[in-house]
């Protein structure tokens, strides 16, 4: 408790049993838990609470190859990298990915990591309207008709972002749509799935598994 005029905390001996609604655990995994906990315990023993580097400089451990190789196979795909955090990951991916005379298509409702990440990449943004194909295709063919500011010349690279579930909304991704529309005019698909991986889908791959389309 905080007395009155003070800006310290003074701990009392009184308890009381609280529902946290505000946290990230999702899973339940930072409660005790039979399976994890013990597991935890003995690598935060072995490996300690951090490497207090990054991986770059020597903040790599064995955990993380062995989380990287397991994330692989899961999703079908020959290598994976793992991030700390979801912000980070489209944060410091997208800037990667795209560059100056790019054009990234943005949905209206991405997640503001995403729209941070598109904004540091230092390509031309469009958004288009949120799920709506339709929108989608009058901006990339706009877009390509135009091409880049000034200069008129074709875009280097053309990226359409949007997420597999919306986050806030829960609402999932007109991906067969999409995907065609951009496989039409020979752009790139960017899928944030940071709310679909694990949760839809047969075999809990996402909304490429939802909808059976094939697409990986």
């Amino acid at each position: 408790m905080r007395e009155e005029g003070s800006p310290a905390l003074r701990r009392t001996t009184k308890t009381s049993k609280c529902l946290n609604l505000g946290s990230y655990n999702y899973l339940g995994f930072a409660a005790a838990d039979e399976y994890c906990t013990p597991r935890v315990i003995e690598s935060l023993k072995r490996f300690s609470p951090s490497t207090c580097s990054s991986r770059v400089d020597g903040g790599t451990t064995i955990l993380h190859t062995e989380l990287e190789e397991i994330v692989a196979k899961f999703v079908g795909k020959p290598a994976a990298i793992v991030f700390g955090m979801g912000y980070l990951t489209n944060s410091a991916i997208l800037p990667v990915l795209m560059g100056k005379g790019g054009l990234i298509i943005s949905d209206s409702l991405n997640h503001n990591s995403i729209v941070n990440g598109a904004r540091g990449s230092g390509a031309t943004i469009r958004v288009f309207q949120h799920n709506t194909p339709s929108h989608l295709e009058k901006v990339l063919r706009e877009q390509i008709a135009d091409g880049q500011p000034r200069t008129h010349r074709p875009w280097k690279k053309i990226m359409v972002v949007v997420e597999g579930i919306y986050n806030m909304e829960g609402e999932i991704c007109k991906f067969p749509e999409i995907v065609a529309i951009c496989k039409k005019y020979k752009a790139y698909v960017y899928l944030d799935e940071a709310h679909s991986i694990g949760a839809v889908g047969k075999t809990g791959r996402g909304v490429c598994v939802l909808f059976r389309s094939g697409y990986s």
